[in-house]
């Protein structure tokens, strides 16, 4: 929990001059919110691929598609900041958990809020009692902790714009497939399916959910040290 404190006072220096890129991603994700809203009923009735796909990538990216650094490369395709950071005598595994902390901070907000307007203003309130609804809403704040933390490692990976338009492509189709197949399966969209798992078992699925999220954190920055390891950043 040290570490972690330490990490979000130099988080602060970041966000703290961070307040234009978060007004514009929460600018660009509200369109987000009436479509989520308005086509819920639509979706329950024909099961629509797209509102899933919507759904995953809200979770994963929050508000990071306001953040500049998310879609384009610095030098040595590492975070500038970081690379100022990184000859400090401040351990290493401090600076990762602050790119963490950070990304936490434009995804988290804006989908908590997403959540507690859904339930008051989309007809999901009739099928989940507010326990469900707890269930629900940490199944896919959990997609956020073992998918969305891939987003810092962004910062330190090694690559081109060639090599991320393919991975982009790549996993756009990995997602299109899941959700295929769990449409063809189970005749339920993945949005559907969370609803139906956190009104059958909101205890059980609330905690597998978070110690999956939880490991996957762990594990992300255990990944991001590794990589950062093998690189030369002077």
């Amino acid at each position: 929990m040290q570490k972690w404190k330490q990490a979000w006072q130099i988080a602060k220096l970041e966000l703290s001059v961070s307040t234009k890129k978060i007004a514009f991603g929460c600018l660009i994700i509200l369109g987000f919110f009436p479509y989520a809203i308005s086509y819920f009923q639509h979706y329950l009735e024909n099961s629509v691929i797209i509102y899933d796909l919507f759904f995953i990538l809200f979770f994963i990216l929050g508000i990071n598609v306001g953040n500049p650094n998310y879609w384009h490369s610095k030098q040595a395709n590492v975070h500038s900041l970081l690379m100022m950071q990184l000859p400090l005598p401040i351990k290493q595994e401090i600076f990762i958990k602050s790119r963490f902390i950070i990304h936490f901070c434009f995804s988290f907000p804006v989908q908590i809020a997403f959540l507690i307007i859904f339930y008051v203003a989309s007809p999901i309130a009739q099928l989940l009692s507010i326990p469900a609804y707890i269930a629900f809403a940490i199944i896919w704040l959990s997609v956020n902790l073992y998918i969305g933390t891939l987003t810092p490692i962004n910062e330190v990976y090694p690559a081109n714009w060639l090599f991320t338009a393919a991975m982009t492509f790549i996993l756009l189709f990995i997602f299109l497939f899941i959700l295929s197949v769990s449409h063809l399966i189970f005749d339920y969209g993945v949005v559907e399916l969370s609803i139906i798992i956190a009104e059958n078992w909101p205890v059980l699925s609330s905690v597998v959910s978070l110690i999956i999220g939880f490991t996957a954190v762990k594990a992300h920055q255990l990944y991001m040290k590794q990589i950062m390891n093998k690189r030369d950043y002077f």
